[in-house]
């Protein structure tokens, strides 16, 4: 849940769901209390993803509008993972599913304030995933069509869905884990492809920010409707705002978690850029979303010259993959300073390594010493 507050998590494109931040606490707390091994606990995180990506592709993208879909579909995806662990019969699993399902909520509309509810919303996504596992263990009845009934999850919260989508290959590889994203950038992911195109275009072409006269950010219609912001008013606000972003990348050269502060939020030449951006709906990339998340950028400067470039998939996505060295200098970067250089490299081992030891509070690496 942590990655998923500093806007570092990982991301599914075609659900628009943050998986891990829901299933992973739940199964993390459910194989502590079971004495799961490492390989239980692996096994439940592919169940849990599986089943929260599955539901949130048959409601996206319609859903998405009014519904953040890590706290929605996601408390699916914590119930099965925690379920899979409890050992639910058929029955008992239908019943975590049902009552995960009357429990699923998680508005968009803390976006007008820029307020915290987005951190709230995994963490109750796998609260209630966990209670209705165990209440279904102990019989507790829930509803058995959450999904498809006429009074269900898809009917109640997405005016378009697709109940196909959750049963189509179910259960062959690949596993929708495997198609999952990894954000770089310290920012909503629908920022990433400009934020990416405009770190390229400056670093390649030498761009100063003083000769920048304008940059036009041509994206999909899902990603304006999240990051149309051109005034900020919290660092929160910020990793939301699509102009702020991209003028960071270039003032900075990245966005960092370290580069999302009070102080570059006031700066008056990260002010004049963010008014520079001009955000446009592309019909184009539109018809390429959820399934691509696409963006194109133009900067132009004020000698003349313009410089554009376009990505369908931003660094992380599976189809331009960090690689194993990048994801881990990411996970030292934010795991060291809580936890210290050492104990950080002795988590990652124990990660890596993890269907062999017992998930065991004993023996965690990540128990105060």
């Amino acid at each position: 849940m942590a990655s998923h507050i500093v806007e570092l998590d990982d991301v599914h494109r075609a659900a628009i769901i943050h998986a891990g931040a829901a299933v992973m606490p739940a199964a993390l707390a459910v194989a502590e209390m079971t004495g799961a091994s490492g390989r239980q606990l692996l096994e439940a995180i592919v169940v849990g993803y599986e089943v929260a990506i599955r539901v949130g592709e048959a409601v996206t993208p319609s859903h998405y509008y009014f519904w953040h879909t890590t706290g929605t579909c996601g408390t699916f995806g914590a119930a099965a993972a925690a379920g899979k662990l409890l050992g639910l019969t058929r029955e008992q699993l239908v019943w975590a599913l049902g009552n995960a399902g009357t429990q699923a909520a998680g508005l968009w509309e803390f976006l007008a304030d820029g307020a915290m509810s987005k951190h709230l919303h995994p963490g109750k996504a796998a609260q209630n995933g966990v209670l209705a596992a165990l209440l279904a263990k102990e019989d507790f009845t829930g509803a058995t069509r959450i999904l498809e009934g006429d009074r269900g999850f898809c009917r109640a919260t997405a005016p378009q869905f697709d109940l196909a989508v959750i049963t189509a290959g179910l259960g062959r590889p690949p596993y929708k884990v495997e198609e999952n994203s990894f954000k770089i950038h310290a920012s909503c992911r629908h920022t990433h492809p400009a934020v990416d195109i405009t770190l390229d275009l400056a670093a390649r072409n030498a761009i100063k920010t003083a000769e920048v006269a304008a940059i036009t950010v041509r994206t999909y219609g899902t990603a304006l409707n999240i990051t149309a912001n051109y005034r900020p008013d919290s660092v929160y606000a910020a990793k939301f705002s699509l102009p702020f972003c991209v003028a960071l990348a270039l003032k900075r050269g990245r966005c960092g978690l370290a580069d999302f502060t009070p102080e570059a939020l006031a700066d008056a030449e990260i002010q004049a850029l963010t008014a520079r951006v001009k955000l446009e709906r592309d019909s184009e990339l539109e018809a390429l979303h959820p399934a691509r998340w696409p963006a194109a950028v133009e900067i132009t400067t004020v000698q003349g010259k313009t410089y554009k470039g376009r990505t369908d998939f931003p660094k992380g996505d599976p189809e331009n993959p960090a690689t194993d060295e990048e994801l881990l200098d990411k996970f030292y970067n934010l795991a060291s300073g809580p936890w210290g250089e050492q104990r950080a490299r002795t988590l990652a081992k124990a990660v890596l390594n993890l269907e062999r030891p017992l998930v065991n509070h004993k023996t965690s690496p990540c128990q105060p010493q």
